[in-house]
């Protein structure tokens, strides 16, 4: 199939509903990077990229892994956990969730009250965003089921290897399901 065959069919692998969102969205033709990463993720390899601030990074994710969720029966249990450095990159992440399903999902960030986040657990969200120190804390606390998850999302990778949250997010990564799908993407995945 030819590169630009493949441009203006990309949005069909996906389900109607998520084509309605987009489209509410004035989203209609796919980017160069979700052009090249939707399809493999679908596929569910395991996806590692970099793509500059602004050229439809969370969607080329966040589209196909959605995607997979509408398709599956539903699961009172986190099924897609993403992971940020920042509080701020996290709720984007969760706003960009919110604009293309209606799947619940959660926001669980360090700084903010666990007690609050611990309710919010039991409204049993499908997809989870938040920072790695905070969803290993709740998984140890044994509030964050994670048995159930078909994919992980390192999103800026490069800053969650960094020294002061390598642990962090190792650990958070030693604990998925064997066969989590993982996702790793970041704008500067090349810089130290």
């Amino acid at each position: 199939m030819k590169n630009n065959q493949i441009e203006t069919n990309i949005f069909s692998l996906l389900s109607d509903e998520i084509n309605q969102k987009l489209s509410s969205l004035n989203i209609t033709t796919p980017t160069k990077v979700q052009t090249e990463i939707i399809p493999q993720i679908l596929e569910g390899k395991n996806v590692i990229f970099q793509s500059e601030t602004g050229t439809g990074k969370t969607f080329a994710y966040l589209l196909p892994l959605i995607n997979k969720l509408e398709k599956k029966e539903d699961t009172p249990s986190p099924q897609i956990i993403i992971i940020a450095p920042t509080f701020e990159l996290a709720s984007q992440i969760n706003s960009a969730v919110k604009s293309i399903t209606a799947k619940k999902s959660s926001l669980l960030i360090g700084g903010a009250p666990i007690k609050r986040q611990i309710e919010v657990l039991k409204e049993k969200p499908q997809i989870v965003i938040g920072t790695a120190a905070r969803l290993n804390e709740l998984i140890r606390l044994k509030k964050l089921k994670v048995d159930k998850v078909i994919a992980i999302i390192f999103d800026e990778t490069d800053r969650l290897v960094k020294k002061e949250l390598y642990d962090e997010t190792n650990e958070i990564k030693s604990l998925m399901p064997q066969n989590c799908q993982i996702i790793a993407c970041s704008a500067t995945l090349n810089n130290p």
